[in-house]
């Protein structure tokens, strides 16, 4: 047995080893740089099917189906879920009101809550915000988020629901997305009126050249 010529093959296996297992760890830490390196991921606009409303989610939002007609948009993350509505405002008397009717669709569900009712401003408009977490008729424990803004011409509900485990990390994304929200048209406003034809005139046309006007005979 050539025991100088096995001590080489060993030697040469274990450099190869070492040369494998460094060029490993060396791509791994090239995938991990890569991924810290990477651009995060740019704000979401969704708009709404009727053009009426829009609102720019954070990353990790998209767009899920609504759970009602009324509701012209509906985002979540997976652990949050936040509905967008806009209503007319000669269906309520004021803002007051609007919250008052809003918020009383989502307490009512409430067997132990204790709402929060915050006179705020979102983006410079008048606002209501309502917060609160409470166990549910089938024992299941959720928190809200309610806003209820005043714009220029329509008022806006944002309504932000999580679970109860999930709820304080979420609510404040929650109250924020109110102010991601932009009213690009009236929801259910009548369409822009067409203008009547133009009506015929009286003055009768002149005749083509070279003819008589109507009424004469040739000379």
């Amino acid at each position: 047995m050539d025991v100088a010529n096995t001590h080489k093959d060993v030697a040469m296996n274990t450099s190869r080893v070492v040369v494998v297992s460094t060029r490993s760890v060396f791509v791994a830490a090239l995938a991990s740089l890569s991924a810290f390196a990477l651009p995060a991921h740019a704000d979401t606009t969704i708009k709404s099917d009727d053009a009426s409303v829009e609102i720019t989610v954070p990353n990790g939002w998209h767009q899920t189906k609504a759970a009602a007609a009324a509701i012209q948009i509906q985002v979540t993350n997976g652990r949050a879920v936040v509905l967008v509505r806009v209503a007319q405002k000669e269906d309520y008397k004021d803002l007051k009101s609007f919250a008052a009717v809003g918020s009383t669709r989502f307490m009512k569900n409430l067997t132990d809550a204790e709402p929060k009712t915050e006179d705020v401003q979102i983006n410079g408009k008048p606002a209501i915000r309502i917060s609160a977490e409470g166990t549910q008729s089938n024992g299941l424990r959720r928190g809200y988020v309610l806003t209820f803004v005043d714009t220029d011409g329509v008022f806006i509900e944002v309504v932000g629901i999580a679970n109860a485990s999930a709820f304080k990390n979420e609510q404040q994304t929650m109250a924020d997305m109110a102010g991601r929200v932009k009213i690009l048209a009236a929801a259910g406003a009548p369409a822009a009126a067409q203008a009547p034809p133009p009506r015929a005139s009286t003055t009768p046309a002149a005749p083509p050249a070279g003819q008589p006007p109507a009424g004469r005979q040739p000379r």
